[in-house]
């Protein structure tokens, strides 16, 4: 591999910066395993925390996802749909447009969920589902938890585009946040939603789990646009 040495400012910025290079002239490829963290810290020349924060980015962005296990691999999504996708959702849009695609998509992702889920997907779902539990108790927002609940729903549907879908439709819903969102009413209908979600995915039920998203969505929309009112 062609890895250059970087400096010690804005160092995971760099290798971000470095790895999608490598990956977009074809030195890493959709599917291909990265060396483990010791070693990309020891091309880089830097520490393994900086390393795994470069690599955590890439994650979140889609890039790269990691398998327990096995490693973290370049995701095998076509670089050019998650292009027409950011392209499509990049900008100031309405949040009704947003909601409208989210109603179209995520009761299907629940749906798909609930047919090939995995008990470690599940596992997961119920541990954010605990978090966000200890963080509306302590009167926090949540948010972080929600979107990592959506994301990780998507990931136990299968399939990789309908993930970066959900996270474009997210980053797009989130920069139109308001604090009327992150109400303690919205909080508390989101935790409850997400609990009657992961129930139904957990055992199977796809109408089921379809169905409780569709309320779900619906429930949000209501919320924040009486406010608006």
């Amino acid at each position: 591999m062609d890895i250059k040495r970087v400096r010690k400012k804005s160092i995971s910025e760099k290798i971000v910066a470095q790895l999608k290079e490598m990956i977009g002239q074809g030195q890493l490829k959709p599917g291909d395993r990265l060396p483990a963290e010791r070693n990309l810290a020891e091309m880089f020349g830097v520490s393994r925390t900086t390393v795994r924060e470069g690599i955590k980015a890439l994650a979140e962005s889609g890039v790269l996802e990691s398998r327990q296990g096995a490693g973290t691999f370049v995701s095998e999504v076509d670089p050019s749909q998650v292009s027409v996708i950011e392209s499509v959702l990049s900008g100031d849009h309405d949040m009704r447009d947003v909601f409208a695609v989210r109603k179209m998509l995520e009761p299907e992702i629940a749906a798909l969920a609930a047919q090939k889920r995995s008990p470690a997907e599940i596992y997961k779902l119920e541990a954010i589902l605990s978090e966000q539990e200890e963080a509306v108790r302590k009167g926090e927002t949540g948010s972080d938890y929600d979107q990592r609940f959506h994301r990780m729903l998507a990931d136990a549907s299968g399939n990789l585009v309908l993930r970066e879908m959900v996270k474009a439709l997210h980053d797009a819903f989130a920069q139109s946040r308001s604090m009327i969102i992150q109400s303690e009413e919205r909080q508390r209908a989101s935790l409850a939603a997400h609990r009657a979600i992961v129930e139904a995915v957990k055992h199977g039920h796809g109408m089921q789990a379809e169905r409780a998203m569709r309320e779900h969505l619906d429930e949000v929309e209501n919320i924040i646009f009486d406010n608006q009112k």
